[in-house]
C-alpha cells in the first residue's frame, strides 16, 4: 500500500452495516418509516450518525431542523455517534439547557459509560515539538499513530509502519492555537490539505504568544478522531 493511499478515503465505513451493528448492541428498534430517525428505544427517538465522521455541530443543527417541521413531537432524542468533536458537547449543553422536550442524549460507541465497549479503543498519539525561535515559534509534528486506522486496515502496528512510512498519510488535517487557555481551541493556523492526496505540512513557523503561553495542537485523523498535544513555552 503506497503511503498516500489512506488519503483516499479507502477507511470509508459501510454505514447500514455499521448501523445496524450498532442498533442491535444498543437495543434500537428500527423504524424503516422515518426517513429522518433510524428507530426508537424506549421513549426516546434515534438518530445514528454515519461512522465516519465524528459528531459536529453540523449534525446536531439538522436534528433540531427535523425537529422543527415537526411541531407535534414531545419526544426525547438519542444521538448515536462514533466520535465527538469538543464543539458538539458545548452545543448539547446549550441546547437542552433551553428545552423543556426533544432534549438530546449522546451515546458515543467509544466513551460512553454503559455502550463503549461497541469498539475498544486506543487513542490515538502524537510527538509533537514546540521551541520559541526569536520572535516567532516552531511547531513541529513528529509522528503520529492511529491505532483506528490501524485495526481498521486489519494490520499490526510495525507492519502498518512499515507500508505507511509517512505519518502524514493518516492525517486529514492540523490545527494551532498558540495560546489555548484549556477550554476553548481559537484556530489561529490551520493546514487542511485542498485534495485527498495532498498531505499536512507537519512544520508551522507562527508568532510567538506572551510567555508562559500554551500552545495547542490538535490532530485530526482521517477517521475523525481528534488529539490535542498541548506544550507551554
Amino acid at each position: 500500500m503506497p503511503a498516500g493511499q489512506v488519503n483516499d478515503y479507502d477507511l470509508a465505513v459501510q454505514h447500514n452495516e455499521a448501523l445496524q451493528l450498532a442498533c442491535d448492541y444498543i437495543g434500537v428498534t428500527r423504524t424503516r418509516s422515518d426517513s429522518f430517525f433510524d428507530g426508537t428505544r424506549g421513549s426516546r427517538l434515534v438518530k445514528i450518525v454515519a461512522f465516519n465522521h465524528p459528531l459536529t455541530p453540523l449534525d446536531l443543527e439538522s436534528i433540531r431542523t427535523e425537529l422543527e417541521a415537526r411541531p407535534g413531537e414531545e419526544r426525547d432524542i438519542e444521538v448515536v455517534c462514533l466520535g465527538m468533536e469538543l464543539a458538539a458537547h458545548a452545543w448539547v449543553e446549550r441546547y437542552n439547557a433551553a428545552r423543556p422536550v426533544n432534549r438530546i442524549q449522546v451515546i458515543e460507541l467509544r466513551t460512553h459509560p454503559k455502550y463503549g465497549g461497541f469498539i475498544r479503543h486506543e487513542p490515538m498519539a502524537a510527538s509533537v515539538s514546540v521551541t520559541r525561535a526569536g520572535d516567532g515559534v516552531v511547531v513541529e509534528v513528529l509522528d503520529v499513530l492511529s491505532p483506528s486506522i490501524v485495526k481498521r486496515l486489519n494490520m499490526e502496528e510495525g507492519l502498518f509502519k512499515a507500508q505507511i512510512e509517512d505519518w502524514r498519510a493518516v492525517v486529514d488535517c492540523i490545527l494551532i492555537d498558540p495560546n489555548y487557555d484549556g477550554e476553548i481551541f481559537n484556530v489561529v493556523h490551520s493546514d487542511v490539505p485542498v485534495r485527498k492526496t495532498d498531505l499536512v505540512t507537519g512544520r508551522y513557523e507562527l508568532p510567538a504568544p506572551p510567555p508562559g503561553s500554551t500552545v495547542a495542537v490538535k490532530i485530526i485523523d482521517m477517521l475523525g478522531e481528534e488529539l490535542i498535544v498541548t506544550h507551554r513555552v
